[in-house]
């Protein structure tokens, strides 16, 4: 769906993204991640041409993005950033329905669509529609602005920290949702960020970049398991590495038939990452956990022996 084919972008003598090359697949949610400067948000902005790239070819479904007009090619992608880039003096509905406006979508349609979205994100529509962005909370601007990149039904979400200035509970939240979204909606994400565990979180492919290059790509677990270098094994945590996997792990992966013993008194759920099953174990000094169904019936056992001595069975 998107390909950068050695790909430059000098400003001056510097350049802030070195020769890269990139495929992102069709319904792929990958993540750029990396120090400040490294380029990250520099590529994304050179996909919608925010940013001219100075040599290669970038590709949006086997076409060059330089044979677009730069409004077609804009209207074709919804965009997400930090600060939302809400207009203050429009309300949410008109907001979202921007782009669909500039495409001449019929009213009716708009409204359906806004309504739409809205009720997809968890804003009521009879409370939000006619609020203004100064009216609403960091994490209700966020979901109107990912509604409004999402109003024209896009092939390609382009997303540059959108959630980095939100707390923690509303930001884990989003990402929730956006991971929701995605396995419904099926859309070619490019996502920024320099939260690892965000980035570990949501990501089908995982860039990691440093100096304007890539320094390895990946299925998240790959990297973790198999560091390119010493500076892809710091960024993603170096020995807290263990742990982030197994954030990225359920459970229900893990967990072991019921045995004849007695069934452990705690109870954990097949959905729970082992990072969470880790911390129970610890917090209530249980060697063993019962794991449930979502009838919170119980379906099998995990043992923090079984658990420890996976990885290194496998």
């Amino acid at each position: 769906m998107i390909e950068l084919i050695g790909v430059s972008k000098r400003f001056g003598d510097t350049a802030a993204v070195d020769d890269m090359s990139l495929r992102v697949e069709r319904g792929e949610l990958c993540v750029l991640v990396g120090t400040s400067g490294c380029g990250k948000s520099t590529t994304l902005r050179m996909i919608n041409r925010l940013i001219e790239h100075s040599d290669g070819e970038i590709h949006i479904d086997g076409q060059q993005i330089r044979d677009f007009r730069e409004e077609t090619l804009r209207r074709r992608m919804g965009y997400a950033i930090q600060s939302t880039g809400l207009f203050p003096h429009w309300t949410v509905a008109r907001n979202i329905g921007l782009v669909p406006r500039l495409l001449k979508w019929p009213p009716a349609r708009i409204r359906e669509r806004v309504e739409e979205l809205m009720a997809m994100l968890g804003l009521s529509m009879d409370e939000f529609a006619d609020k203004y962005p100064r009216q609403l909370s960091g994490g209700q601007a966020q979901r109107v602005g990912v509604a409004r990149a999402l109003a024209a039904d896009p092939d390609i979400l382009l997303m540059d920290e959108p959630f980095g200035a939100l707390d923690p509970i509303t930001r884990e939240t989003l990402q929730h949702e956006l991971r929701e979204l995605q396995s419904r909606l099926q859309k070619t994400i490019v996502f920024v960020t320099h939260d690892m565990d965000e980035a570990l979180r949501l990501a089908d492919r995982l860039v990691v970049m440093d100096g304007g290059r890539i320094r390895q790509q990946g299925h998240p677990l790959e990297l973790l398991r198999e560091p390119a270098d010493a500076f892809v094994e710091s960024l993603l945590g170096g020995e807290d590495r263990g742990l982030k996997e197994a954030a990225l792990l359920t459970v229900g992966e893990r967990m072991m038939p019921l045995s004849p013993r007695l069934l452990p008194r705690e109870r954990i759920s097949r959905h729970a990452t082992l990072r969470e099953a880790l911390s129970m174990m610890l917090w209530r000094h249980a060697e063993r956990l019962a794991v449930v169904d979502d009838e919170d019936m119980p379906i099998g056992e995990l043992s923090l022996r079984r658990l420890v001595g996976a990885k290194h069975h496998e």
